[in-house]
Order: structure tokens, then sequence, then C-alpha cells
């Protein structure tokens, strides 16, 4: 019995047993994928340290490279800004001892300086030599219009220093016979006028009001930058005087005299000399007419004479020519612009006598009896004050003094 029972009890283990392995293997089945990952794993287990190394190396390789050539750009870079630096220099040596070379060369070749100021001859200098050889024949008025003249003429004026002598005016040939003036048609109740301007006001305050003092039809011609020039503009328009610049330009004496602050210049450009004559203009406050100071040289000056002109016509001011020069063209150019214009016809004080200038205030009411009128300039000198204080009421009936904006017209062809 017992062999029977073993051999049954086989079966159905053999039985148990073929299902168990079946039921493995389809439990198996589906999972393939895990068993690859481990041997995925594997290799490329095996095949990493393969890879480290070879990557490496090249690394040190391609920061060795990489190294030299940041080098090489470093070492370029600063070549090229060295090379900059010095080629930036090099331009401006040449040039300074060039001018250097130039500098004694011009003054033989060119004529005695004439701006305001010593600092500006280096730049005329480099101009003159290229074009004085073709100007030797030439009238100085077109030397004058070939080089440009230096800018430093109109940014500084000179200062008057206090203890140093002021020179009102050159009176050297200042006489010249003036053209005579058209007569009016006399009438029985025709008086002759005429008008006084003392110039140079700007410096004696208190003999300035002395003078307005006599007479309040006295015109003064004030200079421009004066040290009390705008305070008494204000003084003198406040009191009912009539107010005019009184104009520096260039003498044919300078430089061993120079007009003062504010001068006009024959070497300046026409940008220059109009620019500094609009900033005279606008340093006398209530001006109505100009009058030149000096200037025997500019007035003879057509060119130069036409571009103050142009400025003195925008602004509705009259011109009156001190004649300082007989060759003054002033009268001609303010024809062609139709300026209202005059001219000096008696010089009162150029001898600072009380008998000298009390003759010429008896010469300037003859020409004013012969002309219907007459302009008489004085300055502020204490004999002239003196003068015309016992002459003035001498006058009265004879003459009219009158501002000297009443004696302007424009020139007649």
């Amino acid at each position: 019995m017992a062999p029977t029972n073993s051999t049954g009890g086989t079966k159905k283990n053999q039985s148990k047993t073929t299902k168990v392995p079946a039921l493995k293997k389809a439990a198996q089945k589906p999972s393939p994928k895990p068993k690859k990952k481990p041997s995925a794993t594997r290799k490329t287990g095996t095949k990493q340290p393969d890879k480290k190394k070879k990557p490496g190396n090249f690394h040190e390789v391609k920061k060795t490279v990489l190294g030299i050539a940041i080098l090489l750009a470093v070492c370029l870079t600063t070549a090229m800004l060295v090379d900059i630096f010095l080629k930036a220099r090099r331009p401006v040596a040449p040039e300074t001892q060039t001018d250097k070379k130039r500098g004694p060369v011009a003054p033989p070749q060119a004529p005695a300086p004439k701006p305001p100021e010593d600092n500006s001859l280096p730049p005329q200098k480099k101009d003159r030599p290229a074009i004085e050889p073709k100007l030797i024949t030439k009238a100085d008025g077109l030397k004058e219009k070939q080089h440009p003249p230096d800018k430093s003429t109109i940014a500084k004026t000179q200062v008057h220093k206090k203890g140093s002598a002021i020179v009102y005016e050159v009176y050297d040939d200042v006489t010249p016979p003036p053209p005579k003036k058209v007569v009016p048609p006399k009438r029985n109740d025709f008086v002759p006028q005429i008008a006084i301007i003392i110039d140079d006001i700007g410096y004696d305050k208190e003999l300035t009001m002395d003078l307005l003092n006599i007479d309040k039809n006295i015109t003064f011609a004030i200079l421009p930058f004066s040290p009390a020039g705008t305070q008494l503009a204000h003084s003198l328009s406040a009191k009912g005087a009539e107010l005019m610049l009184h104009l520096p330009m260039e003498p044919t004496e300078y430089p061993k005299v120079n007009p003062g602050p504010g001068a006009l210049f024959s070497k300046m450009s026409p940008e220059e000399l109009l620019t500094q004559l609009r900033k005279d203009i606008h340093a006398i406050p209530g001006t109505v007419g100009v009058n030149n100071h000096m200037g025997s040289r500019l007035t003879a000056d057509s060119d130069k004479m036409n571009q103050i002109f142009t400025v003195l016509k925008q602004n509705n001011l009259f011109f009156v020519d001190s004649r300082t020069s007989a060759e003054s063209k002033a009268e001609q150019c303010a024809r062609m612009f139709q300026l209202k214009f005059s001219h000096r016809d008696v010089f009162l004080d150029n001898v600072q006598n009380v008998e000298y200038i009390s003759g010429q205030i008896e010469k300037l009411i003859k020409e004013a009896k012969e002309n219907g009128s007459a302009i008489g300039i004085g300055h502020p000198h204490q004999a002239t004050l003196d003068a015309l204080k016992r002459e003035l009421p001498k006058t009265r009936g004879k003459v009219r003094l009158v501002p000297a904006s009443r004696l302007v017209e424009v020139p007649s062809g």
C-alpha cells in the first residue's frame, strides 16, 4: 500500500512542479526589460573608464591653446593701443616746430604789427610768408583783406591804468579844410545853429557834470569801457543830455598811440570788427549817434567804414566825422548808405589855453553864420570848462546851441 501511495503522490507533485515553472515563466516573460537594464548598466559601466581618460587629455590641450590665443590677443591689443597713442602725438610736435621755425622768418617781410595785442603776432606770421610776395606793391588796405587777423583783438580790451596820462586825441594834421555845407536860404528870423560835442567822457565825473551845468544842449560822446562811462551815461541821460558813442579807431600813429579799449583796427576781419562795434554800442546805453575817437587810419579805409555803417544803419544811429584825417571816406560811405551824417568844423581845445579856446568858439560862431550851422568838438579839460563858462552866455542872440542830432542829415549827391 505504501508504494502506491508514494507513486500517486509523486504524480501529483510532478503535476504541481510542472505548473510552478510554467507560472514562473509566465511571470518572467513580461519583464525582459529589467533584465536588459542591468546588462546595459554593466556595459556602460565597463566603457566609462575608457571615455574619462580620452577627454582628459583633450581638455588639457584645449585649455593650453585657448590660453595662448588669449595671450596673443592681449599682446596685439596692447600693441595697437600703443601705436594709436604714438600716432596721435606725432603730428603735434612737427607743427609746433614748424611754427617756431616760421616765427623768426616772418618779421623782416611784414610791416609793423597793428593789432592791439602783442600776443597776437604768431598767428599772423604763419600766413604772411605765403602772401606777402604777391602784395608788396599793393596798398596796405589790400593786404588786410588777404590774411586773417588775430582773433584775440576783440577778446581782450586794455584797461586804463591809474596814474597814467589819458590821451584824448591826436592833433597832428587834424584841421584839413572841410567841404562846404549847403547853406539854407536866409530868413529874417533865421538863427544859425551850433553843436558842441565833448569827447572822451568816462574818466572825470565831476568835470563832466560841471560841463552839463553850463548848458543841457551840450552833447557828450562817451568812450566804451571807460571807468565811469556807464554810470555817466545814466546820469547824463537822466538830466536830458544827448549821448553819443565815442568810437575808438586805429590812428596812423598806432601802436605808438593806442586808441584804448573797444577799438576797431584795420587788421580785424569783418566778423571781428562788427562784433566789437556791437559791443561798443551796447556799452553806452541811450546813445543816439557815433563819432570817431582818433581813427586817422581807419576812417581812410572805405571798406572798413562801409562795414561800420551797416551796423549804424541797422541801429538808426547817425555819424559825425571828427575829421582826424584829410583822407577820410566817411562822408561818401554815409551817402551810399543814406546814413545821417555831419562832420566837425572846429576843434575847440587842441591847445589847452582859455584864450585860445575862446578864439576857437568865435571861429565856430563865424562858421555857423556863413554856412547856417557848425559843429565844434572839445574835451573834458579844465581850460575848456572855463572857456565855455565865459563864452557861451555871450553867444545868445547870435547863434543857438542845439544837440548834435539836430545838425545831421543824409549827404546829398
